[in-house]
């Protein structure tokens, strides 16, 4: 991708545009291709000037009309013509692509756009080719298309979630069909009246846009997800150590206030040489921990928390005394 004229575009625009740029060598892979394409957005439309009909494209992605362009001349020699259209209402800029030509019988039948039985009958429609889908490659191109043509890949430093769009059934089984042989399986919902597929983790979208040939967007994803696990152990760790203090605070001031009222009520003759030193050391280092405390004192830790407890039950029975009277 080219950094420059990258840096405005959506995450799902930079897909795009590197699903665009994929080379594509052999015809089967370009049917494939275009027949997700076509029969997501393609349409049939008369062309005045030429008198005959063609194929209609409309899409936001001008990569990716191009693309549509470039493999139509390619593997079938059609014309091709590309217009920008601006919609004032809807704010929004949109490339339109009709492709026509002395092929376009050959390129409808190709893309599921025409039948045409034994007695040379015509018949228009939406069919999903037999023989379009079948290898490997064309399995990748097929889905590379329905991404090209009502795909949607939300930036991955926000939210992991990958969309197609349709409202063709044949379309949405055979996307799910070819991604679940491959490992990927798919979530399915409605929107309004089209069908959305969707993947919401961040390990199947990584698995997705590989199969794609999207690999930059990919390691992308792959990237934001290490920096979220790095951020996500960071605070957990830092939230174990605040809530470890928090709890040491706790202990050390019921520590004190047991020391003190020891003090206050039998005094510090009545402790034992062992006892005093820990309660003195306790009340001059109210923020150490048991373990800290034990090293101040250059004691063992089971030594200083065995004179503690010493000091509480005192206390305890101070408390029960004074509860009795």
């Amino acid at each position: 991708m080219n950094k420059s004229s990258e840096a405005g575009k959506s995450f799902s625009s930079k897909v795009k545009s590197e699903l665009s740029g994929l080379k594509i060598r052999r015809r089967e892979d370009a049917c494939a291709l275009l027949c997700a394409f076509t029969l997501c957005i393609g349409s049939l439309k008369y062309v005045p000037q030429k008198r005959c009909w063609g194929v209609h494209f409309s899409l936001k992605s001008r990569d990716a009309i191009e693309l549509c362009a470039k493999l139509c001349a390619q593997y079938y020699a059609l014309e091709c013509s590309i217009s920008e259209v601006v919609h004032e209402r809807l704010n929004a800029n949109n490339c339109e692509l009709i492709v026509y030509g002395s092929g376009a019988d050959e390129f409808l039948r190709s893309v599921g756009l025409l039948k045409v039985d034994a007695d040379g009958e015509r018949e228009y429609g939406a069919f999903l080719p037999e023989d379009a889908v079948l290898t490997d490659t064309q399995h990748r191109s097929f889905i590379r298309g329905m991404f090209l043509a009502c795909g949607m890949a939300a930036d991955p430093e926000k939210n992991y979630h990958i969309e197609f769009v349709t409202n063709n059934e044949a379309l949405a089984g055979k996307t799910a069909e070819i991604l679940a042989f491959y490992g990927i399986p798919i979530n399915r919902s409605s929107r309004k009246n089209s069908i959305v597929l969707y993947v919401k983790e961040g390990e199947k979208l990584e698995d997705l846009l590989a199969f794609m040939g999207a690999s930059e967007a990919m390691m992308h994803v792959s990237n934001e997800r290490i920096i979220k696990q790095a951020k996500n152990k960071a605070n957990r760790y830092v939230n174990c150590i605040s809530a470890n203090t928090n709890r040491a605070t706790q202990t050390a001031q019921k520590q004190i206030a047991d020391i003190e009222l020891v003090l206050k009520t039998l005094g510090v003759d009545a402790l034992s040489d062992e006892l005093r030193t820990v309660a003195e050391a306790r009340l001059e280092n109210v923020e150490l921990t048991l373990s800290e405390l034990a090293d101040e004192l250059n004691m063992g830790r089971s030594a200083v928390n065995y004179r503690l407890k010493k000091l509480q039950k005192l206390a305890s029975d101070l408390r029960g005394k004074a509860q009795d009277t």
